[in-house]
């Protein structure tokens, strides 16, 4: 997403939800429709040689039991275990980030009309953080829709300011 401090927040159908599932546990939501096939979408998120392409420094194997690790530089590293994978449809792993409760991801490829639909899970999360994780999914979403439309990820400019803004809201409501 390439922003500018005038730029409006994200369109509706790139923001994700952020709130208290039925669980009463707060969770992160994302829908993203991408006009690639499930399959391609698929091999960009398991695929080592394509993770490095729209995010550096995240490295899923995606087996069971395989290594998570998204090493974002000086911010720090989140790591886990894949749970599960269900190709080309869902991948799911464990989510440790220092200080906070381990959590759950939870991705998941659904073919739609025009090409696929992914869905992002993030939950069993304390509010605060939610924030900044649903700022960080939003950029690395948009990422992955710029590498897949051939575009090249690093010349994305976030706001991250705007959409610090827009996901506090959320999760003030």
């Amino acid at each position: 997403m390439t922003t500018s401090p005038d730029s409006p927040p994200p369109a509706d159908d790139a923001r994700g939800t952020l709130g208290v599932g039925p669980d009463g546990a707060w969770q992160i939501r994302f829908e993203r429709r991408l006009r690639h096939s499930p399959e391609r979408v698929w091999d960009a998120l398991v695929d080592p040689e394509q993770q490095d392409r729209w995010v550096p420094g995240v490295r899923i194997e995606a087996v069971a039991g395989g290594a998570v690790r998204y090493d974002f530089g000086d911010e720090g590293v989140a790591d886990g275990v894949v749970l599960g994978v269900e190709p080309p449809f869902a991948l799911e792993h464990t989510w440790r980030w220092p200080g906070e409760p381990e959590s759950t991801v939870r991705w998941e490829v659904r073919p739609a009309e025009d090409g696929a639909v992914l869905v992002l899970m993030h939950r069993a999360l304390r509010q605060a953080p939610a924030v900044d994780y649903c700022t960080g999914w939003h950029t690395m979403l948009d990422a992955l829709r710029a590498f897949l439309d051939g575009g090249d990820p690093a010349e994305l400019t976030p706001d991250w300011e705007a959409l610090a803004q827009v996901y506090g809201e959320l999760a003030s409501r």
